[in-house]
């Protein structure tokens, strides 16, 4: 009965030693996951540097963040999917993403994908277009512009004669 009692005893804190080396190794496995996640969260990173690879995505009517998160690691924007749905809530964006379709760089950080995809900033193709036309309509009125200052001028200086002479 003697060597049954010690033999149950020892097999009993075998148990809870290699219980309490499980737990521990589980508990430090999920709080470095969870450090990691929450600081990826916060120091938001591209997946590429320097002006990266432009890729065009579209964003269904109804797709949800799940869905966003799949389709952007499907073309290599993101790395971790599940790591962009916890970046898109905590983000002033959440909920706030539009159908259309976008110009978006692996570049980019996460954040900024949201930015365009909410509307925050216009998209590359809405923004290319309007810096365009910009560019092109700068030379036209730069050249015209100061013929038409000068003779604007001196109109503008004899409206303001005629005030001064009326009142």
């Amino acid at each position: 009965m003697n060597a049954k009692k010690i033999a149950l005893g020892t097999l009993d804190a075998i148990v809870k030693i290699v219980f309490v080396i499980i737990v521990y190794m589980l508990i430090s496995k999920y709080a470095k996951l969870a450090y990691n996640y929450g600081y990826q969260v916060f120091n938001q990173t591209a997946v590429s540097s320097g002006t990266g690879r432009t890729i065009s995505f579209t964003v269904g009517s109804g797709d949800s963040v799940d869905t966003i998160a799949e389709n952007l690691a499907g073309v290599g924007l993101i790395t971790d999917k599940n790591l962009f749905k916890l970046q898109e809530r905590f983000s002033e964006h959440h909920g706030k993403e539009k159908a259309g379709t976008y110009e978006l760089s692996t570049a980019m950080t996460p954040e900024e994908m949201l930015a365009i995809m909410s509307g925050g900033q216009d998209g590359a193709e809405e923004t290319a277009s309007q810096s365009e036309s910009a560019v092109q309509s700068e030379p036209d009125t730069g050249d015209d512009g100061g013929a038409e200052g000068e003779a604007g001028g001196e109109t503008e200086g004899e409206a303001e004669s005629e005030e001064t002479n009326g009142g």
